[in-house]
């Protein structure tokens, strides 16, 4: 197995903090610039672009006479900007009668028009009066800016503010016990969502706003068909196919009937991103560059895709509990789970359910980011972990890093020990996730921006586990689909060489720079400037070591670096 470690990349989708709560300073005209632009962080990736895709303007004055007449209020007397989220705005309504509600607002950057919001107020009424998942309410909403009742200017989604506190907030300050009782019922509502079994693959909306829908039944449930004619699988909406410029391409994006025709799906979108789009994205998970680091290429996107897709048919797992559609929420961070402020061990409700998606199991982040645990993967055998011999005679920091990264991994431990005993479908696909096909197919979903080397490596992996992994086949025969000939080997094993390297560059960086190293490419205000003379020391640095005094791979460096000068 390559050295390299999934979890170095960020494939499923970017975790960022997308918090509905306002910022210290309120902003109560909408004449401040503020409102529409980008406030909370400065970014040293592309910030000028970065900024542009988070840039909207409209009537906000309008917004909130919208929200007044939806909450039965006479009219809107404050609104506030909430904290900027990296796809959206959020603003705090205050109405005369004291009542409050959240405006959202995509920014450009979010997806596709009229999809990304149409899908998620669906998604919210769905999983709220269906799944019974503690949801906002939606007063009312508009996903389309050219229909004339549209009076905003935007897509907007006017909905209830949840109460309570983020998780955030108290989840550090919570001993073990209270962490548990959390986790316990984030599963209960997790297992609603495993149970619901849909006949499609792609991404939820009403009825009304899709031109034709399917006959079959909406999803299967305890083995019943269910129809429900609200409801429809349309076109995905998630962030993989929308980050990257991909919402401008012309792909199927489903619905698909079938997990293969979705997984072939995965494949033609990033190819034609990588035909049709023509440029390296800019990442955070390795350092590009010449030399001993790995420097990819679109031809070297395109053969991993071309390998893949000879492959994909043997990389589904059989399993129909790893085969259908569930409606799930990847990105369940501190700051999207919401508590009681009275009783910090009780949810109230989720936030921020743009771009869920409707895929198998096994393509869902089945484990809550807001467990918190970043060590190694956890061995099946789910021991509870124990303290090191010497933890008694630790002092200070040390101690404390010891204390926290044992405990992180007493509370995975234990939330995986939930679900393997009583969701045995969902730890299947935490299982199935593990494998070397449930690698490929991971890596496989964000080819266009990075991991084609490691793709390409698992897929030796494969050849050598083949016996394994498809005994049927080896029986009858028949051989690994994919001619690797020695000069391609020997290719692949170099260039997945160069890419660990790259990737332990940045983790080196990121051990650094520590508290100050811009996460997701944002840094806060106060730091930016020392942060962006950080970067360029470091950058004089690596140029120095990997470079030499090649005046072209001092080129290639710098086209390659992704952080602004």
């Amino acid at each position: 197995m390559p050295t390299f470690l999934l979890s170095r990349y960020n494939l499923a989708r970017a975790k960022t903090r997308r918090a509905i709560f306002p910022q210290a300073a309120k902003m109560t005209t909408g004449s401040d610039h503020g409102f529409f632009e980008y406030t909370r962080d400065r970014f040293v990736i592309d910030e000028a672009e970065q900024m542009a895709r988070r840039r909207i303007r409209f009537n906000i004055n309008e917004l909130g006479r919208v929200a007044a007449k939806a909450v039965g209020a006479m009219r809107c007397v404050n609104i506030e900007k909430c904290a900027d989220g990296m796809y959206n705005k959020a603003y705090t309504l205050t109405m005369d009668n004291g009542m409050q509600v959240i405006g959202k607002v995509p920014n450009p950057n979010a997806g596709m028009p009229h999809y990304t919001t149409a899908s998620e107020v669906a998604t919210m009424e769905f999983v709220r009066n269906i799944l019974k998942t503690p949801a906002p309410r939606v007063y009312t909403w508009s996903s389309r800016v050219d229909d004339a009742s549209n009076t905003v200017g935007v897509e907007f989604i006017i909905m209830e503010k949840l109460l309570g506190i983020p998780l955030s907030v108290v989840w550090s300050k919570l001993n073990l016990d209270a962490r548990f009782k959390i986790f316990i019922q984030m599963f209960d509502i997790q297992k609603k969502w495993s149970a619901v079994r849909f006949t499609q693959f792609g991404s939820l909306y009403y009825a009304k706003d899709m031109e034709s829908c399917s006959d079959s039944p909406l999803y299967v449930e305890d083995g019943v068909p269910v129809t429900n004619d609200l409801f429809a699988v349309g076109p995905a909406a998630g962030r993989e196919w929308n980050d990257e410029r991909r919402q401008k391409l012309q792909c199927h994006r489903g619905p698909w009937s079938s997990v293969l025709e979705y997984r072939k799906g995965i494949a033609l979108r990033e190819i034609s991103a990588i035909k049709n789009l023509s440029y390296i994205p800019k990442q955070m998970a390795m350092i590009y560059g010449p030399g001993q680091l790995y420097q990819p290429t679109l031809a070297k996107k395109l053969a991993s895709l071309e390998s893949y897709m000879q492959i994909l048919k043997y990389l589904l797992p059989t399993d129909p509990s790893l085969t259908s559609g569930h409606i799930w929420h990847d990105d369940l961070h501190h700051e999207n789970v919401f508590m009681n402020p009275d009783n910090p061990t009780e949810i109230l409700g989720i936030l921020d359910w743009q771009s869920v998606q409707i895929v198998p199991l096994f393509d869902h982040s089945l484990d809550p980011s807001f467990l918190g645990y970043c060590g190694l993967e956890i061995d099946d055998d789910l021991d509870i972990p124990k303290f090191p011999d010497n933890f008694n005679s630790l002092q200070g920091e040390e101690k404390t890093r010891v204390f926290n990264r044992v405990n992180d991994k007493a509370i995975m431990v234990a939330w995986r020990r939930l679900v393997q005993g009583k969701n045995p479908d969902q730890y299947k696909a935490i299982k199935f996730q593990k494998t070397t096909p449930g690698h490929i197919l991971i890596l496989s979903r964000r080819i266009f921006e990075l991991a084609e080397a490691h793709l390409h490596a698992l897929l030796l992996v494969l050849r050598d586990e083949w016996h394994d992994h498809f005994p049927e086949e080896s029986n009858n025969s028949t051989p690994f689909p994919i001619d690797f000939s020695a000069e391609k080997v020997a290719e692949i094993e170099a260039d997945t060489k160069r890419a660990d390297l790259s990737i332990e560059t940045i983790n080196l960086m990121k051990q650094c720079f520590g508290d100050m190293w811009p996460e997701n490419g944002v840094i806060e205000h106060e730091m930016y400037e020392e942060v962006k003379v950080a970067l360029r020391k470091v950058k004089a640095e690596l140029i120095e070591k990997y470079c030499g005094q090649s005046d072209q791979n001092k080129a290639i460096f710098e086209e390659l670096w992704p952080f602004d000068d």
